[in-house]
């Protein structure tokens, strides 16, 4: 008889880098699959290994797949640009219902996901798709620029004390009481 020793069979997901598995990711992510939706399948690694290659820009042993971090990025940059795609044709989407009515429960749903996707879209590609905030400079184009910070004195708030304006002089004089009956009292 032989003697077998049984090695166990490796757990888990794949960590090890392949160009096979770097190349579905990117075609995948380039359709504008999620990633963490991407490595939910059981023969892909998990989305953080995934980050990881594109950090160490991964390789293989024999130098294949140097650049993955570039292709990773032009994946990303492909996907969000077909979730703006996605914009245009939940806008234009008919959301009639059977009975020949708007169904206003299904337009406020598309506007939701609509604004969903353009405020990633903001953040994710703000040349492309973010706010556009300009600053504008008037002046002399070969004056400097300056600038001017100037304190001004506030009153207190409480200070008890009144300025009256009367003429040329400005008089400080105390605040007069004001005299109201009380509710209830008999005056």
């Amino acid at each position: 008889m032989e003697d077998r020793v049984s090695v166990p069979k490796r757990r888990g997901r794949p960590s090890k880098y392949s160009e096979a598995i770097a190349n579905e990711i990117c075609d995948r992510l380039g359709q504008g699959e999620p990633l963490a939706a991407i490595c939910r399948d059981p023969h892909l690694p998990s989305d953080y290994v995934v980050r990881q290659w594109a950090i160490d820009d991964r390789a293989d042993k024999s130098g294949a797949g140097a650049g993955f971090s570039s292709r990773y990025a032009r994946a990303r940059q492909a996907g969000l640009e077909r979730m703006a795609d996605e914009v245009i044709a939940i806008s234009d989407a008919n959301y009639v219902g059977p009975d020949g009515l708007v169904d206003n429960g299904a337009v406020q749903q598309a506007r939701l996901r609509i604004d969903s996707r353009r405020w990633l879209l903001s953040k994710m590609l703000p040349k492309q798709y973010g706010d556009r905030v300009t600053a504008e400079v008037v002046g002399d184009a070969n004056a400097p620029v300056l600038t001017r910070i100037e304190l001004v004195a506030v009153p207190a708030r409480n200070s008890g004390v009144l300025i009256e304006h009367g003429g040329d002089k400005a008089a400080v004089t105390p605040p007069r009481a004001c005299l109201l009956p009380r509710s209830g009292s008999a005056e």
